[in-house]
């Protein structure tokens, strides 16, 4: 059963140029107890299929609108907003969904207040199942006044029995104070209400100046914000933005290892030989291709600023901040032509051949959700379709299949040259609680396209995660073997390693490549990939990174150049996944790819940590960083740190408590 209330309280993504991943480095962790994520799963490449469940959601943050609103790293779109004008009234009940025919667990919520000063999400979930609870989902959050938590569960009877047990339970010394609590409110509705509420002179004024700016500039703004700029101007901007990042890292390494420490265990620990940052940063590295770069993008599919229903596009902004108005994207410069001649086809198909209504996320009926478009260099085109079958019946799908198939082969969707078409059934509101993620069913053509990286070529499925800009990933992974400073005899530990892209562009020159991935139909790709090109050098191990690593390292120990590549998504590394680096022992080099900085200070403060009970091995130190522009118009940029491990073991120091990232 998927519940209905996940993306709620998960703030919206901050670009679909940006690998994502659903953890955020917020103060709290949470997930739901019957599907824990891996730290290593690229979630955010996926129209994510959803369970067939019978469960509903409230009002989703759709994968799609999360993944093409630009924002910055550290302020999501939800404080920046962009409005337009709705179709509709808007909803102001910020409880609206608890009190629909759709199931969600929000109504049989608790607060388990007074939680240990330290302990585990795991550890909280073990608990919980150790005292023969149900929950449904968990979230554990830090407070000022001590921490606490959030738990649902699937019914009345379940609610009564927690609160029941746990009400003057004692946890790791704690007594836990257990409480009925509050579903979460609607973020839109809520941003409706508060926007009613304070409407006035000034609040009429700036909707008019909105409404005098063109639709197609309002989301350029949105999801392009340097679209204006010269590309000169953008690469200097995005180049201070990593200069001033790398400052506030140092600054932050300082306040919690402390600059003595620094100084002691690493002499050539002198961040004012580099303009107060922790290491030198080369210049950016611009993308070849600055229009038209983008060879994967999801389009949400609603009503347009003018009531127009079935408009296909991108939102003017987020969910949370009150606007589901769907722009086309017909004047986006980082979309191909080839892109936007599929998505005008497809809403022609939707408008004026289906009959079936677009998908609307606030009252969940309809059916058409999202479209994916993928593309290659040689012009093959992928589309993935995404609908809610909302009592469909099976004849009624298979009905709908034959009309796409023949509108996009032989109808007026034949010019969009689509060379594979897949249907995804999503039936839940947010494509990241789907557990259905190999649903996608072929109407047409192959099922996978293929793409070629550096004389290399790999295969892309559906779901696969794959650069969104192929020639601005040659010289992203061009500049990872430059770090890595890799040669004949190295070994490459290709950690979290996806379909193996990087490892597979580095393993002509060095002895082995050795890759970690925990999704099977990832390392199926990897596999293919390395098989495709001829290299004998490749294995994979699928497992958790945690896990595999300390055997894969034992292993490793007569190797004297093993160098490790992490290219984790936006959220960054699990703690348990970083301490398995560190404790890799002859593992003397890290290159460290991250697509958004900020949320990875953690991992990169960790890495320099001195050793403890807490993190085992000898600490890495940060030696170089680059930033490489693979996202033209927006803010965004890769940064590359490569992080070298200390040569000298001291002695082991006492544990200290690790600060949240607030």
């Amino acid at each position: 059963m998927a519940d209905s209330s996940a993306d709620l309280n998960k703030n919206q993504d901050v670009g679909d140029e940006v690998n994502t991943g659903e953890n955020s480095s917020g103060n709290g962790v949470e997930g739901e107890v019957k599907s824990p994520a891996s730290a290593c799963q690229r979630d955010e490449t996926k129209p994510q299929p959803i369970s067939q469940s019978d469960e509903a959601k409230p009002p989703p943050i759709s994968q799609s609108e999360a993944s093409n609103v630009e924002s910055e790293p550290s302020t999501s779109t939800e404080d920046t907003e962009v409005k337009g004008e709705s179709a509709s009234e808007p909803v102001t009940d910020p409880y609206h969904y608890t009190k629909g025919e759709e199931f969600t667990s929000e109504i049989f919520k608790i607060e388990i207040k007074n939680l240990p000063r330290y302990f585990g999400f795991s550890q909280l979930k073990k608990m919980l199942v150790k005292l023969q609870l149900n929950p449904k989902k968990l979230k554990a959050m830090k407070g000022r006044n001590g921490n606490f938590g959030f738990v649902t569960f699937n019914c009345e009877e379940d609610k009564q029995k927690a609160l029941k047990v746990l009400d003057g339970y004692t946890w790791k010394k704690s007594v836990l104070n257990a409480v009925p609590a509050k579903p979460v409110a609607d973020p839109m509705a809520k941003s409706a209400l508060k926007r009613k509420q304070e409407e006035g002179p000034e609040t009429d004024a700036k909707k008019r100046k909105e409404s005098d700016m063109p639709a197609e500039h309002r989301l350029n703004d949105a999801v392009t914000s340097l679209w204006r700029q010269t590309y000169a101007e953008q690469l200097k901007s995005k180049h201070t933005s990593m200069v001033e990042f790398l400052k506030f890292l140092t600054r932050r390494t300082k306040e919690q290892i402390g600059s003595k420490t620094l100084m002691i265990r690493n002499p050539s620990w002198i961040p004012e030989k580099h303009g107060n940052m922790c290491c030198p940063l080369e210049d950016i590295k611009p993308s070849p291709v600055v229009d038209g770069y983008r060879n994967k993008c999801e389009f949400t599919i609603g009503i347009s600023p003018s009531g127009e229903e079935k408009t296909v596009g991108f939102r003017l902004g987020s969910y949370k901040g009150g606007q589901i108005s769907v722009v086309e994207p017909s004047n986006c410069l980082h979309l191909s032509n080839a892109t936007k001649n599929v998505v005008k086809c497809f809403q022609q198909y939707i408008r004026d051949v289906s009959k079936l209504s677009g998908f609307d996320p606030v009252t969940h009926h309809g059916h058409w959700r999202m479209l994916t478009v993928r593309t290659n260099s040689t012009g093959d085109i992928l589309g993935i379709v995404v609908m809610h079958p909302h009592q469909l019946t099976q004849d009624e799908i298979v009905k709908e299949k034959q009309q796409l198939s023949d509108f996009f082969q032989s109808g007026d969707g034949k010019q969009a040259a689509v060379s594979s078409l897949f249907l995804h059934q999503q039936t839940s509101s947010s494509s990241r609680d789907d557990d259905s993620s190999q649903q996608y069913d072929l109407i047409f053509g192959q099922p996978h396209i293929t793409e070629n990286i550096l004389g290399l070529s790999f295969r892309i499925s559906p779901d696969a995660f794959f650069q969104v800009n192929s020639k601005a990933a040659e010289v992203l992974y061009k500049t990872v073997a430059e770090f890595a400073e890799v040669n004949e005899t190295s070994t490459v530990l290709d950690i979290c390693c996806g379909t193996g892209t990087i490892g597979i562009s580095l393993a002509k020159q060095v002895n082995k490549v050795i890759g970690i991935e925990v999704n099977q139909q990832a390392i199926n790709d990897a596999v293919f990939n390395a098989e495709a090109n001829g290299l004998t050098n490749v294995t994979y191990s699928r497992g958790k990174a945690e896990e595999v690593l300390p055997s894969i390292t034992n292993n490793l120990k007569d190797c004297k150049d093993v160098i490790g590549i992490v290219d984790p998504p936006r959220a960054g590394l699990a703690f348990k996944v970083l301490q398995a680096i560190r404790r890799c022992d002859n593992l003397r080099r890290l290159v460290y790819v991250s697509c958004n900085p900020h949320n990875a200070i953690v991992n990169f403060i960790d890495l320099c940590r001195p050793t403890s009970n807490k993190h085992k091995g000898l600490p890495f130190w940060p030696v170089k960083a680059v930033p490489v522009d693979l996202f033209p118009h927006t803010k965004h940029c890769e940064l590359i740190i490569l992080f070298e491990r200390e040569l000298k073991p001291t002695a082991t120091a006492p544990d200290v408590p690790t600060p949240s990232n607030s």
